[in-house]
């Protein structure tokens, strides 16, 4: 009997690369027909545009194609874990729509599972595409990712994975809303090897479906998913503030009583001086506590992960 392998493929506002994509998917996959089978979940994230009318027709086209759409907008990483949820491969390959993931690579991924290896991921040593604000912000978030958490994750890594369905049924046991995937999969372990090589530039006139601010909150999310060490270090601050606050203190009342105040300093302004200290120092660690707290917040009220308003897939297909 064939193992099945399944392609998942999280899709936000790809109407126009979307087509493109399976078609060249479903041309390398015929080459390893008389070794696997296979299923392509697609899974469409809430888009405003008409992706989900493209899944529909591809679902028509091809019996191995699993549409799901989400009711609204939940974001890739969720869209990930929701098309994992679906699928029932010996061994899922995760990929992009809009075809930035040479789809030729896939033999190596399969390959590198038959030599024994769970999870099999792709490194890049250039991302085309890109400026490089985007670049040495991203490579900033992963040095001071591996500096506070006890996860280690490769910096210039892509979500084109291949994880085996051992690896696949370890990550849905997460309940975590807040997640970053390669996090997660990273923190799981496993015997694991990294295929390097580079990204397709974007397609022509393409519109990053992950703005800044969306990076943003997944550095956040995942800083705080991973470690604590942001609360220990304003600990850390506040006391180092506090100390130093003392010394000047100390000095500023010795200078006025032995060196008669020859610099001239005031008491309302000391206390502007200290009293502006403390506060941004509170600040900063209230803001710290709230996104814990929020995180907390979000967990003990146990909603879905996400919410599936409808599912599409051909009753013939093989498993």
């Amino acid at each position: 009997m064939k193992k099945i392998i399944s392609i998942v493929i999280p899709a936000y506002r790809e109407e126009l690369y979307l087509r493109e994509t399976i078609a060249l998917l479903m041309k390398e996959l015929a080459l390893f027909s008389h070794d696997y089978d296979f299923e392509i979940v697609i899974v469409n994230d809430g888009s405003p545009d008409d992706t989900w009318g493209v899944i529909q027709s591809l679902s028509a086209e091809y019996e191995s194609i699993v549409g799901v759409n989400l009711s609204r907008n939940f974001g890739k990483e969720i869209a990930l874990t929701a098309g994992l949820e679906q699928s029932s491969g010996d061994a899922v390959i995760t990929l992009d729509a809009d075809g930035q993931y040479p789809i030729d690579k896939i033999p190596l991924f399969l390959q590198k599972r038959k030599e024994g290896y769970k999870i099999v991921y792709n490194k890049r040593p250039v991302q085309q595409g890109v400026s490089w604000f985007k670049t040495m912000s991203s490579k900033a978030f992963y040095r001071l990712f591996s500096q506070l958490s006890d996860v280690q994750i490769e910096s210039q890594t892509t979500d084109y994975r291949l994880l085996d369905r051992e690896v696949v049924n370890v990550f849905l046991k997460f309940k975590e809303k807040n997640r970053m995937f390669r996090g997660l999969i990273d923190w799981v372990g496993f015997k694991r090897y990294a295929l390097e090589f580079d990204t397709l530039p974007p397609p022509h006139g393409r519109v990053a479906s992950y703005s800044y601010s969306k990076l943003f909150k997944l550095a956040l999310d995942s800083l705080t998913s991973f470690s604590a060490v942001p609360l220990k270090l304003i600990g850390l601050l506040g006391a180092m503030i506090s100390l130093l606050s003392s010394l000047a203190i100390c000095f500023i009342l010795g200078h006025k009583i032995f060196f008669d105040n020859a610099w001239g300093f005031t008491n309302l302004g000391l206390f502007t001086l200290f009293n502006t200290f403390f506060i941004g120092i509170m600040m900063i660690g209230m803001g710290l506590i709230a996104m814990y707290i929020a995180r907390i917040h979000d967990e003990v009220m146990d909603r879905p992960l996400y919410i599936v308003d409808e599912v599409i897939k051909n009753e013939n297909m093989k498993h």
